[in-house]
């Protein structure tokens, strides 16, 4: 087994003919069907089956697709490890985010990160947890950051949590609640609220938080989109808990207002994840080291 053969069966298994798949690796169309005969005698399985003229993965050929990624993603991770070791300024760092998170703390992080080293290529990925966790298993990213609500096995990855994220209750400036300043809870239970669809993380936390102190919203309309929430609020559809973070530049226009509630608080810790078993690279290390200090310093000057 070579690489070469692993780069010829996930183009096949990525949807690439033959012919694609021979130009893309620059060789025959004979070398590509060499390469997958002799990968399914080393293994000794069928990978593709042909239909039509077509190839298709057969089932075995799904399960190696998963082996084949990882395998591929940790040579370029080593190779590109390597090469930091020389010189840790330089380099590529590929890493998962959740929505809130991507869209409103680390733009400003990566920011400060590139004026300190402006030859390492960043490129964040911000999808559902459900993605972003597969794709850090395949080795295709190389840690995430994501809320702690997120169930992961610590025996498995090493978990580490360098922020409080509050939750907290808006409303717009015309709504009765804004005069008012702080409720409870029981003062906003028929109110309609905004929350993101079932199965999203911020949905499930919200809706935990609400059972585990015995209440319940009378009225909630769901919206995918979190900038989709924040507008609805603003334009007097209903109120809504949203994170901190993801509010700051409205509450200072005055778009929103921020309301206490006196007998429920939301908090969930942000956290960057990666399996305990991978080596994190020296350019990731002053990454790392760059969001602890940002955050510890916005925690500082903001209170979050």
């Amino acid at each position: 087994m070579n690489l070469s053969q692993l780069d010829a069966f996930l183009l096949l298994a990525n949807g690439y003919n033959v012919t694609e798949t021979a130009e893309r690796l620059f060789c025959t169309q004979p070398s590509v069907s060499i390469k997958i005969r002799k990968l399914e005698e080393e293994l000794q399985t069928r990978l593709f089956e042909r239909i039509n003229n077509r190839l298709y993965l057969t089932s075995q050929g799904k399960v190696y697709q998963q082996y084949a990624t990882q395998i591929v993603n940790l040579v370029k991770a080593s190779s590109e490890h390597m090469r930091q070791f020389d010189d840790p300024s330089k380099g590529e760092i590929k890493f998962g985010a959740s929505h809130f998170v991507g869209v409103y703390l680390l733009p400003q992080v990566m920011a400060q990160f590139k004026r300190q080293s402006p030859l390492v290529k960043l490129s964040m990925d911000i999808s559902t947890s459900i993605q972003l966790i597969h794709k850090l298993d395949i080795q295709e990213l190389e840690f995430l950051i994501m809320s702690d609500h997120i169930f992961l096995d610590p025996t498995q990855y090493h978990l580490d949590t360098f922020l409080i994220d509050p939750l907290v209750l808006i409303c717009s400036p015309d709504h009765w609640l804004a005069k008012e300043k702080h409720c409870c809870f029981s003062d906003i239970e028929s109110e309609v609220f905004l929350i993101k669809p079932e199965h999203s993380a911020t949905h499930d936390f919200l809706l935990d938080k609400f059972k585990e102190n015995n209440k319940k919203l009378m009225n909630m309309m769901e919206i995918k989109s979190l900038e989709g929430i924040k507008q609805g609020v603003i334009h007097g559809l209903g109120i809504s808990i949203v994170s901190r973070l993801s509010i700051t530049q409205e509450l200072k226009a005055g778009l929103l207002c921020e309301i206490t509630l006196d007998d429920i608080s939301f908090n969930r810790g942000i956290r960057y994840v990666y399996h305990k078993e991978k080596y994190i690279s020296p350019s990731t290390t002053n990454f790392l080291s760059t969001l602890r200090t940002y955050t510890q310093t916005l925690t500082n000057n903001t209170g979050l």
